[in-house]
């Protein structure tokens, strides 16, 4: 059976609802779910119509997830901003490049994949040809990198 069958109109409505709940944004929950529909033929493709089910709602679940804690670690850097007048967008910049460039350019490349694409490890593992233990490993090397840095600027 092909990957398209298992996606009808009524399943890609519930999977639309559950988003929108979820991350309270009609754009975001549009991105989720296509993306949890790209996850799902990334990986293998699912034996049955209930096997697709399960699995896209799971991926959804999860993909919601990281959005709401990218989201919420936006937000706190906002709202820390706000209390340090000293720090202008300039400053910000040159603090990222400088922290970036601190790392060596397998970790840059893992770190812009997961931080700004918002690519999940498993892809990422897939698209560099590594494992998926490989990606954690280089991303908690790259973020203990730039906290040590950031503590010492």
């Amino acid at each position: 059976m092909r990957a398209e069958n298992f996606i009808d109109s009524q399943l890609q409505e519930k999977l639309h609802r559950v988003a929108r709940r979820l991350l309270k944004d009609e754009l975001d929950a549009e991105d989720a779910v296509q993306d949890a529909i790209c996850n799902l033929w990334s990986d293998r493709i699912p034996a049955t119509y209930d096997e697709a089910r399960f699995r896209l709602f799971t991926i959804l679940k999860n993909i919601c997830i990281n959005k709401l804690k990218r989201k919420r670690y936006i937000v706190e850097l906002s709202d820390n901003d706000k209390t340090t007048d000293s720090i202008n967008v300039d400053d910000t910049e040159n603090i990222k490049s400088i922290l970036l460039a601190s790392l060596t350019p397998l970790q840059r490349k893992i770190f812009h994949m997961a931080a700004f694409d918002d690519i999940e490890y498993d892809i990422i593992a897939e698209r560099l040809n590594i494992s998926v233990e490989a990606v954690r490993m280089n991303m908690s090397r790259a973020r203990k990198k730039m906290r040590e840095l950031y503590n010492k600027m």
